[in-house]
């Protein structure tokens, strides 16, 4: 279970935002303005969605990064700011990338494994 936690964390969370921000790219942009179009011409009510999701968005990042916090600490979350920053190097530098990122995930599974 913490290899899992650490991986869907620093992985999922942190590289994966910090290659978004790399490529200049935010998903859960590009899928709203994919699906507004679509869904709009279902039913009125489907627009209080789309000024809705936004807020729940934030919402879960909110808490993602206070899990982040109470499950590795400071420690934790350095890591998974490691994984962050390794994501926003990958296309200036992908050596220095691959090893922040393996870094990060030493120093998250050392962290994690001890809080959890």
């Amino acid at each position: 279970m913490v290899k899992n936690l650490v991986k869907e964390l620093i992985v999922g969370f942190g590289f994966l935002n910090g290659l978004w921000l790399a490529i200049g790219m935010d998903p859960e942009d590009k899928l709203i303005q994919f699906l507004q179009p679509i869904l709009s011409g279902i039913h009125p009510w489907v627009m209080t969605l789309f000024i809705i999701l936004p807020g729940l968005i934030m919402i879960g990042t909110v808490y993602t990064i206070f899990t982040i916090y109470k499950r590795g600490g400071i420690i934790g979350s350095l890591a998974v700011l490691m994984a962050f920053i390794a994501g926003a190097l990958v296309l200036q530098n992908y050596i220095i990338s691959i090893g922040l990122l393996l870094m990060a995930l030493i120093i998250g599974q050392l962290s994690f494994k001890r809080k959890v």
